[in-house]
């Protein structure tokens, strides 16, 4: 990775004072991000210590920036990649073809040839016999992935209607589909479908799969040699892997050796390496029968960084930049620059008052945030600035060059 851009900042700076930083030398207005390449080496580095048998594949979708994409290519990490732009974007940012896999429920026929063209040949099936015959029809050597559903309860359902072969009724089908044309099948991959899932999820998953090789196995289907446990884990600060790398390796353990075991984590690699700073450029009080609201208007929103929000999978609450003189709170909104009344980032928190003028900071923002962001209204996603830290500036260099 080319440290040239990266910003080395003294050890003793926070996350806030970089922000502060950045916005007097700047004259900043945008909302913007920094990016903690430390941070994302560091959980490299946890990885590799506590489940060192699963390769990490990082899923595009989670986090597309190429500030992003670029320090984990330079970890020689793998790439899930579910189109035909993510796979271009990995390969133009030095990935080699061998590190990525092109997973998606149903695949566009020119994406697929796409992918034959550039020789990325592992493709997931998670459907139906119908992708099967796409698949053969226009890439009849590519090697194929089988993906059930495995959620993180106790019981084994399918995550959605969308993806997620039924492991009962649908990936027999699909074994005995492959072997009739002729189709490589190289393993199994599941997605727990909860980035708040139980050890036990992960377990039973690896058992299942184990079982789908057997039964392959007695097709006469001989080259299955790869099992991908999904998107795995969260990363916000203070979480940790330890519990899932326990019962992880307690059953790989028990795994063959030459198969290989991967991980399309994204949410753990990235969650708490960005953080975003937004400004409040507007602010109004509405009359209620509790009081007065303060209505706060910020340049950033739900068409932007806070996707999330408005398919209710997620709530935050940001923190003052500076803190606030008066902290008594009252009742407060925070709403994006749209014109949208979808645009409401938080309805209803207790928050000290601010003024026009004032930054809010926002952590654990790198997951499914920059991925969500449109340009409704003309108004563009953040800028990410990169940093890292003068005592990870050698761990850094090791790790990413």
């Amino acid at each position: 990775m080319n440290l040239d851009k990266v910003m080395l900042i003294n050890d003793e700076m926070d996350n806030i004072a970089v922000i502060k930083e950045i916005i007097e030398s700047n004259d900043q207005e945008d909302a913007f991000y920094i990016l903690d390449v430390g941070d994302i080496v560091e959980k490299h580095r946890t990885w590799r210590s506590k489940i060192p048998r699963v390769e990490p594949y990082f899923a595009t979708r989670c986090n597309p920036d190429p500030s992003v994409v670029a320090s984990l290519a330079a970890l020689n990490i793998g790439f899930d990649c579910a189109s035909k732009y993510e796979i271009e974007q990995v390969l133009s940012s030095g990935v080699p073809r061998e590190r990525v896999i092109f997973s998606s429920a149903v695949k566009l026929h020119s994406h697929i040839r796409f992918a034959r063209k550039v020789g990325v040949d592992i493709l997931t099936v998670d459907c139906n016999e119908f992708e099967m015959d796409k698949i053969k029809s226009i890439f009849p050597e590519a090697k194929i992935l089988i993906n059930f559903g495995c959620d993180s309860t106790t019981e084994v359902r399918r995550i959605g209607v969308k993806q997620g072969c039924d492991p009962v009724n649908e990936v027999p089908k699909i074994l005995r589909k492959a072997k009739e044309l002729g189709i490589s099948v190289v393993g199994f991959s599941f997605n727990v479908g909860n980035q708040y899932a139980k050890p036990s999820a992960y377990t039973r998953g690896l058992r299942m799969a184990l079982g789908m090789i057997d039964f392959a196995k007695s097709l006469g289907l001989e080259g299955i040699k790869l099992i991908n446990i999904g998107e795995a884990f969260v990363g916000e600060n203070g979480s940790s892997i330890n519990q899932f790398a326990v019962a992880i390796n307690e059953v790989l353990d028990e795994i063959d050796p030459s198969i290989k075991i991967i991980s399309e984590t994204g949410r753990y690699y990235v969650h708490s390496a960005l953080t975003l700073a937004s400004l409040v450029y507007g602010k109004r009080t509405v009359k209620e029968k509790s009081g007065t609201r303060y209505m706060y208007y910020m340049n950033d929103g739900t068409y932007g960084s806070f996707g999330e929000i408005m398919m209710n999978i997620n709530t935050r609450i940001p923190r003052p930049l500076n803190k606030p003189p008066n902290e008594k709170t009252h009742p407060s909104s925070f709403w994006g620059p749209t014109c949208d009344t979808y645009d409401c980032v938080v309805r209803d928190c207790e928050f000290p008052e601010l003024k026009i003028g004032d930054w809010l900071v926002w952590p654990n923002m790198g997951a499914y945030t920059v991925s969500f962001a449109v340009n409704f209204n003309g108004f563009h996603r953040p800028a990410v600035f990169s940093i890292t830290r003068k005592d990870m500036e050698f761990i850094v260099n090791q790790a990413c060059c």
